[in-house]
């Protein structure tokens, strides 16, 4: 299968039309939950590692329905890199669809949730159904070739490159006008705008970089 044939399909829901999903009820505990990367297969779910935003590090202790939580990997003041094996009905259904993929940006946060597929067309009409039995059809979607950005150029990305990319782009640090500033992200990930600059800069420069050598 070569890789021209795959496609992105991204879905988004509010709050209200999720209501009956255990991800959603995860917005009591976390200002937001991303899906990162996927570590796996587990017999209950999706072995996969998250970043949570919370104002209370206590919720990290609390039993969730959407997952269950394996090891706090990193941890600040207000967020947390974790290890879980998501449990809820949406990941048991894409984990049954071949050639199809959660990727960032995926996420849920007060308003709702925003997914990111990548897979083959027909993979892709599969995991549309699927979402269609779980959820109804009161969500936007969105298919094409590309994604908010291009897994292959984040993926070439250090960790915290991605997780400071991954917020700038959240806040519209790149929409035009700006909607937000670097002081803005620094906040939001309580680490100092000097960082935030850097992170910035070398993963710009990395995905020019790759992205003019592309073959």
């Amino acid at each position: 299968m070569g890789i021209s044939y795959l496609r992105y399909m991204q879905v988004s829901f509010t709050a209200e039309e999720g209501a009956h999903l255990p991800g959603i009820e995860l917005t009591s505990d976390f200002n937001k939950v991303e899906f990162l990367t996927k570590l796996g297969q587990d017999a209950d779910g999706m072995r996969a590692i998250i970043q949570v935003e919370y104002d209370d590090p206590e919720a990290l202790k609390k039993d969730q329905g959407a997952y269950k939580l394996i090891k706090v990997l990193e941890q600040t003041k207000n967020s947390a890199l974790c290890e879980i094996v998501a449990t809820g009905p949406l990941t048991i259904a894409f984990e049954a669809v071949e050639h199809a993929w959660w990727v960032p940006p995926t996420y849920i946060h007060p308003n709702g949730m925003l997914m990111t597929i990548r897979g083959t067309k027909e993979a892709l009409t599969l995991a549309r159904n699927s979402l269609s039995a779980i959820v109804g059809d009161a969500f936007k979607l969105k298919l094409g070739g590309e994604s908010l950005y291009n897994p292959e150029f984040i993926n070439l990305l250090p960790k915290r490159q991605r997780l400071v990319l991954d917020k700038a782009i959240e806040l519209g640090y790149y929409d035009r006008p700006r909607g937000c500033t670097q002081r803005d992200i620094a906040g939001s990930l309580d680490i100092k705008q000097a960082t935030v600059s850097e992170h910035l800069q070398s993963a710009e420069a990395t995905i020019i970089h790759a992205f003019t050598t592309e073959v």
